[in-house]
Parts: C-alpha cells; sequence; structure tokens
C-alpha cells in the first residue's frame, strides 16, 4: 500500500537553535503550503489576562519593522500568497501559501511578522475593537455561552482550559500594547517550533531558506510546555444562563477526556465517533433527535490536545425540552457505559475513520497540517503507515473498558442557555 506520508518520504530536520522542520516533496503543481507551531498559546495566561495569547497573534500583522499592515497586504495581493497567524490555548500557529517561485519571499515576510512586529498603536486599537465587538455578539449566541460556561465549570480556575482563548471584554480591554510586546518577546521563540513545508521543493532547499530565515532566532529557553491535570468534579453540576429573547437553547454536557497521546485514545475517538457523529450524529442523533424528536441538532466530540480535553456532547433544543433531552441524553450515555458498541457500529466507525484518512490528505495544506500534529503529540513519522492498525486494532471491549472509566455521567458538568423558564 502507498502511504502518503512515511519515514522516507519526509524529511525531518533540527536546527540549532531548537527549529523541527518537516519537508514532504510534491512537484505535481508549482505551490507551497508552509504551516508551524510555536510554543505561544494560551496556556501562559492567567484568568485575569485571558486572550493574550490570542491578541498578540493577530496584532503580529499589523506592521513590523519593515512593512506597514497596508505593504503586507499588498505584497499578499501582488504575488497572490497568503500568510496567517492565530493562537490558541496550546499553541500559536502560522500558515501561508505561495507559487514556488515566491516561496522564499513569503518566508521573509513570514520572518518579519513572526519576528519583527512592532504593534503600532492605532492598528493594536482597531484590533482590540474587532476583538471586542465579537465577543459581545458572543456573549448572545446560546452554543457560544454554553459552551464557555462549561470549561469554566469542567476545569478549575487557573487551568488552561478553564478559560475561552478568545478571552472576555473585561479582560481583551486590559490588554495593554506593552503586555502584547512582552507576551511576544518572552514566549515566541525558536524552542519546540515546528516548521512543515509541503509542495513544489527540494527537502533540502527548503531546509536550507528556513535556517537561512529563522536559524539566527534566538528566545528564551527552557520554558515548560505542558498542560496540567485536571479532576474529575467531584459531583454533578448544572448551571442554566439566561439568555432573554431566545428561541432556542442550547446545552453543553461532558467531562474531562484524555489526552492525545494517552493509550486510551484510540478507543475513545471511536466510541465518540459512533455515539455522536457519525452520519448524522451518530447514536445521539437517530435516538435523541429522529426517534424522540427532542432536539434540532445533537453531536458529541473529543477534545484530546496536550492535556485533557473535554469529551462533550452539544444539542440545541426547544426551551421546553431542555430536561428530556438531558434526560434522554444521560440515558444514552449510560447505556453506552452498560453495553458499548455493536460489532457493525465498530467495523462502521473503522471504516470511516481509515477511509476518511485519504480525503484530509489530499492537499498540500492537509498533509502539512497532519504533519505538524505529528510533530507536536510525538506520534512518530511512521503514524500514517500504522494509522489503520491502531483503529482496526480497537475492539469492543477496549471500548467498553474506555467508555466505562471516561462516560461519567454521575460526574457530569451541565450547562444550559437559553430563555428563563418557570
Amino acid at each position: 500500500m502507498t502511504h502518503p506520508i512515511t519515514p522516507e518520504n519526509v524529511t525531518r530536520a533540527e536546527l540549532s537553535n531548537g527549529i523541527t522542520a518537516l519537508v514532504k516533496e510534491n512537484h505535481t503543481n508549482a505551490s507551497i503550503s508552509l504551516r508551524g507551531r510555536l510554543r505561544a498559546g494560551g496556556m501562559y495566561e492567567t484568568d485575569a489576562t485571558a486572550g493574550l495569547a490570542s491578541f498578540t497573534a493577530s496584532s503580529l500583522q499589523r506592521g513590523t519593522r519593515k512593512y506597514t499592515f497596508q505593504k503586507l497586504n499588498e505584497l499578499y495581493d501582488n504575488a497572490g500568497m497568503s500568510f496567517s497567524a492565530a493562537a490558541g490555548t496550546e499553541t500559536a500557529s502560522f500558515g501561508g501559501k505561495a507559487l514556488t517561485e515566491d516561496f522564499e519571499a513569503l518566508l521573509e515576510i513570514a520572518g518579519q511578522v513572526l519576528l519583527q512586529p512592532v504593534f503600532p498603536s492605532a492598528e493594536i486599537e482597531k484590533l482590540r475593537g474587532q476583538i471586542i465587538t465579537n465577543l459581545r455578539e458572543a456573549q448572545d449566541d446560546t452554543r457560544y455561552v454554553a459552551w464557555t460556561t462549561f470549561e469554566e465549570l469542567a476545569y478549575p480556575p487557573g487551568h488552561p482550559y478553564h478559560r475561552t482563548s478568545d478571552g472576555t471584554e473585561a479582560t481583551v480591554k486590559k490588554l495593554t500594547r506593552a503586555k502584547l510586546a512582552e507576551f511576544h518577546a518572552k514566549y515566541f521563540r525558536p524552542e519546540g517550533a515546528i516548521f512543515v513545508i509541503v509542495g513544489d521543493i527540494e527537502a533540502q532547499k527548503a531546509i536550507e531558506l528556513v535556517a537561512n530565515h529563522f536559524g539566527g532566532w534566538k528566545g528564551k529557553k527552557n520554558v515548560p510546555f505542558l498542560i496540567p491535570d485536571a479532576p474529575f468534579a467531584a459531583r454533578a453540576l448544572r448551571r442554566d444562563v439566561p439568555l432573554p429573547g431566545k428561541i432556542q437553547a442550547d446545552v453543553v454536557l461532558g467531562y474531562p477526556g484524555v489526552k492525545r497521546n494517552d493509550r486510551a485514545f484510540y478507543a475513545l475517538r471511536t466510541a465518540d465517533l459512533i455515539f455522536g457523529q457519525l452520519g448524522l450524529s451518530g447514536r445521539l442523533g437517530e435516538i435523541v433527535r429522529d426517534q424522540l424528536g427532542l432536539c434540532y441538532y445533537v453531536y458529541s466530540t473529543l477534545n484530546a490536545g496536550l492535556g485533557a480535553g473535554a469529551w462533550m456532547i452539544g444539542t440545541g433544543v426547544n426551551p421546553r425540552n431542555v430536561d428530556a433531552a438531558i434526560e434522554a441524553i444521560g440515558n444514552q450515555v449510560q447505556r453506552l457505559r452498560a453495553e458499548g458498541v455493536t460489532a457493525d457500529e465498530l467495523a462502521h466507525a473503522q471504516d470511516y475513520l481509515t477511509g476518511s484518512l485519504a480525503l484530509r490528505l489530499e492537499t498540500n495544506d492537509g498533509v502539512a497540517a497532519m504533519l505538524a500534529d505529528m510533530e507536536l503529540y510525538s506520534l512518530g513519522m511512521d503514524y500514517i503507515v500504522r494509522y489503520a492498525d491502531l483503529f482496526r486494532s480497537v475492539t469492543r471491549a477496549q471500548i467498553l473498558e474506555a467508555v466505562e472509566q471516561y462516560a461519567r455521567w454521575e460526574d457530569a458538568v451541565i450547562v444550559t442557555a437559553g430563555p428563563a423558564m418557570d
């Protein structure tokens, strides 16, 4: 079988300053994709500075020592290339695309944006206004409010997953230009940085270009890079958040799950697919939505990362059906724990997981994103070669063991957001 990513067709190099470069050649068209991860995520914020990493990453393109915001946009437009940066809880990420002939120019711009931002005050204030506007709109969205409140309750104060990486209106208002510059100086560093290049370029040439533009980058070393463990809630917890004027309620419920590199990940990922994703949202969709008619939509998702992200269920319901929908979902969670999954469900999920991989790796961008994840989570350069076996080897007994441990309805955090009901 031919695999799109193997140890033999990916070149991996470690630069002396701590950057890891991964290159996959693809000469079928004259374009190149760049993807990267930096250890500059929201895990380094406090609850009082929530949103700092995201605000900093979004500010990088607002002006550099060499280029104004307007000049950067001109350069992208004139060459038909793109570049962007953002930050989540665990990492800051960046990415871009260019024709082969413009790739070195893209790397030069990336170097300016990532290493030499100047945080111009006028542009920072414009960006702050946009972020606050978006946050205000989000506070009127039942799904967003339910999700962020769930995170606050499922993880203790001070934990990186307790706060949303967007921050809040109150915290973003207090993030000064000096704080952005300070965060950039401390956490945008080459140690642990991942650069992935996929496309029409020879591997050695790509690595030389990364070394030329980023090899001289220095930064603070030995900054801890981890997400602390979070205990289950000692008891079930429910909070109802009133949003006047809404005609729909959203419900989010769940509990901390597994880390991406935990042994139980593959069994729990398969269970999650069967429970709340396959087809029109798996078992939950078939029973709670279609058979019982209690919701507009329902799904589950497993957020496994550097830390144990939540295994959560989300649903949108008529406000009158909130309690009935929660009860029906709880019944399905308990059934999953008691019975596990059927042989047919497992086979269907395994077929989907192995069959959909090829679609994710059809583009340079898709390959680059996969390589970045493989490096970030230490999955190994043979991960794609092993991928089918990792999921095909999952057994019903392993799924039952995983859901018995992690689908803990008695400890569920439940949040509703919608119109107040009498």
